[in-house]
């Protein structure tokens, strides 16, 4: 029986992606890793300390574009909601300034990276109007650009 590859792994493959290419790593979380950064809504949108905080799976930057990931190890729409809420919306801007102070950038892109199967791959070709950039994990280390518009990844 083939072994279903987990969104761990395909952070870890992605991971080592962007560093090979020269992204610089700014923060990253998976599933139980404990290592990400919570990013709550501004102030005046909180009606509780935790509640509506996310954890960006990934968040990286090259030459002055940061990038934030959600990965999934399937296609789930709620993540693509997630991501088109914090392209449009600045409900998350203080957290995000915070957490990009000390680096220079111009400009913010929101995507998913997800582990591959023709199934995912239609669902998210149906929902490219929610994010910036797509990638899948083929396995075996192997990255597969899927939507990447604005040539973040050539």
């Amino acid at each position: 029986m083939e072994r279903r590859i987990t969104e761990e792994q395909a952070t870890k493959a992605i991971l080592d992606w962007l560093e090979v290419s020269d992204w610089k790593i700014i923060c990253f979380d998976f599933p139980q890793s404990g290592t990400g950064v919570s990013l709550h809504p501004n102030e005046e949108l909180r009606t509780t300390k935790n509640k509506g905080a996310f954890i960006p799976d990934i968040v990286a930057i090259k030459n002055r574009t940061v990038i934030f990931f959600e990965n999934k190890d399937r296609f789930v729409l709620d993540d693509f909601i997630k991501v088109q809420d914090l392209r449009n919306n600045n409900d998350y801007s203080n957290s995000i300034q915070r957490l990009l102070a000390e680096f220079e950038y111009t400009e913010i892109l929101y995507g998913v990276g997800l582990v591959h199967s023709v199934s995912t791959e239609q669902k998210t070709s149906l929902h490219l109007d929610k994010i910036d950039f797509s990638i899948f994990y083929l396995g075996n280390k192997t990255i597969n650009i899927h939507f990447d518009p604005k040539k973040l990844f050539k």
